[in-house]
């Protein structure tokens, strides 16, 4: 209630900041294109005599309140050659048309800082796919649900809203994925602030590398990145909108800035998630006293209420010569989250739950051509305080039927334990970048990660093994050159340094007194190098290849090494993973008249060692325990066709194969004994997926200058085996079904896209899907959601 209260008076205080008189003024509109007549969204209209800014939408049009006159326009896109003009405003001239050149000397130094237009992202060497999320901003979708339609991607969730997610790229999945916001790398934020919590209003584009990484992101992914871009290009502006739907779930959001003449801006970013997730499940179910056996039975979640509120502010100033944006805020955030299940449906818990918060400062600085002409420079930093609890201090017993017993004596559900620890992160990231001409770009990076764990068990303070430090340590160090020989072939060439240290002190059992626990201070130093290139080659303006390789390092997380405190087991004893990656793409434009359709496909191989792998345990089979796999290949295609006509129609589809391969020959054990797994697909992993959809838009429906989009979107992934292929029966194998779900959704905008009404029906057919060990995801769900935007 308190964060709602807040929510509101921060609303009503933005709206009276955003507000304006409108008195003789005129409504201009205008629309920006490329040479080539598409529209460029987010292009920036400013007129500086007037002091007012805006950018366009996702159809390249803008509209400003502007008195009558003469006045000078300047509008820039990165990428693209900026355009100075100036305008007569009148009643009888309020519409113009304004196209910009490309300037591709510029787009590998847009890249660097994560601001270059999503259509020339999708041409660089890196096999990216880069979505335009503002098209997005009125559905009622989050980020990681955007990220399940990318070609090549997959998302794998463990329930409903603020559950446990896994997103994959092309076969690689977990850790060796990374996520930044704007280039900062966004590991260790917390469950405050993970991707299915996010709405997709927060970003203003998100990048899925895939593959090959560019070094300015400065990781140790193995074989993907995802960067959401959250852009500043709105100097004053408010965005509000609120979500209801199934399962009493309600989603809010505030978006919000205002900037002054003298370049002292203020930001406000806040979002709001709760959920009952009291959805069915069909499970085997037993009843708790009587041992009576209930097979295939539907049930109601009982345990899986989700909620969590984060706020960012950030204060500062743009647009001065000793900075292009100067920023010091922080996140505050908190979540609560009951746990219904372990890694399996097969245990059920009524009282076990985790909470936690985020407390980080940030700091952001944004230089261009500092020093000299050609050097650009960007730093940011920031250090979580936030603490994390696991609360299972209920002695008892739950079943699905929503029984309970209460056993004597003290103990929990899975263990006695109300740990309370932090994970605390510090983490730098710095970028230069050098431009000499029009043909030579360099780019440097280093980012500095510390974490550092720290707890205690509340119900037995004294326990030692609660207390073990943990700590990691980690450099990566990137530096790049790229050769733009002409606009139709450039070429890049890359290496990264890595290096990683940790502490920790690990339990052991001295045989020769069994009764005595020996603890032995454990640490470990790694480095490891990698490099990369890759390259494109325009045919024609409108055929482009891409040709890139990588050999890529990943160190282990911390949650490798120790575990996450919750479902996931540690080992000390992992070794970095690493791999060869290739990708070979091509795409081609075919406009004709009104029509115009998109192909691409691409070929992704990859040879990894020391491949890290989670499983059940033998012992426990709710928990994961992750371990090397010696040698793992993967050898697939991903490719899409999108058709487009006017803007009365959008259609797309992509479908994605991957054929990943334990190559792991003979036992480690028994060297001389073949390994039973050989040659057999990695379990728990699809292998064929993929989306449709198709969307149709409609003009002047109920008044003018209204728009209504009808849409539908389908996903289909193949069934896969839950365990290894050549272990047990046939018939009795365990095996994750195929899946089909249909989604439809229903957006009408008014006002000139000021105010926005979106409904959404979720899993139409109301199936049965499952993502991980069999854990049932929500059945048919329905969400409306209405926003309010506001630009000057």
């Amino acid at each position: 209630m308190r964060f709602r209260k807040v929510f509101c008076l921060l609303t009503l205080w933005c709206l009276y900041l955003f507000s304006w008189a409108q008195s003789n003024q005129l409504s201009v509109t205008g629309i920006v294109y490329n040479e080539v007549k598409e529209p460029l969204v987010s292009a920036s209209i400013h007129f500086p005599a007037l002091n007012k800014t805006t950018v366009t939408d996702a159809n390249g049009h803008f509209e400003l309140a502007l008195p009558p006159g003469t006045f000078s326009i300047k509008i820039s896109e990165l990428g693209y050659v900026p355009l100075e003009t100036s305008i007569l405003v009148s009643q009888q001239n309020k519409q113009f048309t304004f196209t910009l050149k490309t300037d591709t000397a510029m787009l590998e130094g847009a890249t660097v800082f994560g601001y270059s237009q999503t259509h020339e992202i999708n041409r660089q060497a890196y096999h990216v796919s880069a979505v335009d999320a503002q098209k997005l901003h009125n559905s009622t979708l989050d980020i990681a649900h955007v990220l399940d339609r990318v070609p090549g991607a997959r998302l794998r969730e463990t329930g409903g809203v603020g559950s446990d997610v896994d997103f994959s790229i092309s076969g690689f999945s977990g850790k060796r994925v990374k996520f930044f916001l704007d280039g900062v790398p966004m590991d260790y934020f917390g469950p405050s602030f993970q991707i299915n919590a996010i709405p997709i209003n927060f970003a203003e584009r998100v990048e899925v590398y895939k593959g090959v990484i560019p070094v300015w992101l400065g990781s140790d992914a193995l074989g993907g990145a995802v960067n959401i871009v959250t852009g500043n290009k709105l100097k004053n502006f408010l965005d509000v909108s609120y979500a209801y739907g199934s399962f009493n779930t309600h989603r809010s959001y505030i978006n919000g800035a205002f900037t002054s003449k003298n370049g002292f801006t203020f930001r406000l970013n806040a979002f709001q998630n709760y959920s009952d997730n009291d959805y069915n499940v069909t499970v085997d179910a037993a009843d708790i006293h009587t041992g009576a056996y209930y097979p295939n039975t539907t049930v109601r979640r009982f345990h899986d209420k989700y909620h969590n509120e984060t706020g960012i502010v950030q204060v500062g100033f743009v647009d001065k010569k000793w900075a292009d944006q100067l920023l010091a805020g922080i996140t505050l955030g908190q979540y609560y989250k009951e746990i219904q299940t372990g890694a399996r449906i097969i245990a059920v818990f009524g009282a076990w739950h985790t909470r936690g918060n985020i407390v980080m400062p940030t700091l952001k600085y944004q230089k261009k051509d500092l020093f000299t002409k050609g050097l650009d420079v960007a730093f940011n930093a920031n250090y979580n305080f936030g603490e994390e609890q696991n609360i299972d201090t209920v002695h008892a017993r739950y079943g699905w039927l929503g029984d309970s017993v209460t056993l004597r004596g003290k103990g929990g559900e899975n263990w006695y334990s109300w740990y309370k620890y932090r994970n605390n992160v510090a983490s730098t990231s710095a970028t230069a970048t050098y431009k000499i001409g029009n043909k030579h770009f360099f780019a440097l990076n280093h980012v500095y990660t510390h974490f550092d764990r720290k707890g205690t068990n509340a119900v037995d303070p004294d326990d030692v093994l609660n207390r073990i430090p943990q700590q990691t340590n980690k450099h990566v160090v990137g530096l790049s050159y790229q050769y733009a020989v002409s606009e139709k072939w450039s070429a890049t060439i890359f290496g990264k340094y890595l290096r990683q240290n940790g502490h920790t002190t690990l339990v052991e059992t001295d045989f020769s007194r069994p009764l005595d626990t020996v603890y032995n201070d454990a640490y470990v130093d790694l480095n490891k190098f990698g490099y990369g290139f890759a390259t494109t080659y325009f045919i024609d303006p409108d055929l482009q290849l891409k040709f890139s390789y990588e050999k890529t390092n990943r160190l282990p997380e911390a949650e490798d090494w120790f575990g996450d405190v919750m479902n996931k087991d540690g080992n000390w004893n992992l070794k970095p993973e690493s791999s060869n990656n290739f990708n070979l793409g091509a795409s081609y434009t075919i406009p004709f008249g009104d029509h115009r359709l998109y192909t691409s496909a691409t070929g992704i191989y990859y040879y990894a060692q020391d491949f890290i792998y989670y499983s059940p345990l033998s012992s426990n089979p709710n928990k994961l325990y992750p371990d090397n796999l010696f040698d793992v290949s993967s050898m697939g295609v991903e490719s899409e066709v999108r058709y487009s006509y006017k803007r009365l129609l959008t259609a797309g589809i992509s479908l994605t194969y991957q054929n990943i391969r334990d190559q792991q020959k003979y036992r480690i054990d028994l060297p001389n004994v073949l390994s039973s797994t050989y040659k057999n697909r990695i379990p728990n992993i699809p292998y064929s997926y993929g989306n449709a959809d198709v969307t149709l838009y409609l003009n002047n429906v109920l008044q003018d200058a209204d728009k209504l989009s009808v849409g539908y979107n389908l996903l289909y992934v193949h069934d896969f085996y839950l365990y290894w292929e050549s272990e047990g029966k046939k018939d009795t194998k365990r095996t994750i079904p195929t899946q089909i779900a249909h989604d439809a959704n229903m957006v009408y905008t008014f006002k000139n896209g000021r105010y926005n009404i979106a409904l959404e029906c979720k899993n139409l057919t109301d199936s049965k899907l499952y993502d991980n060990f069999s854990l049932q995801k929500p059945g048919r769900s329905f969400t409306m959601k209405l926003r309010y935007f506001l630009s000057n």
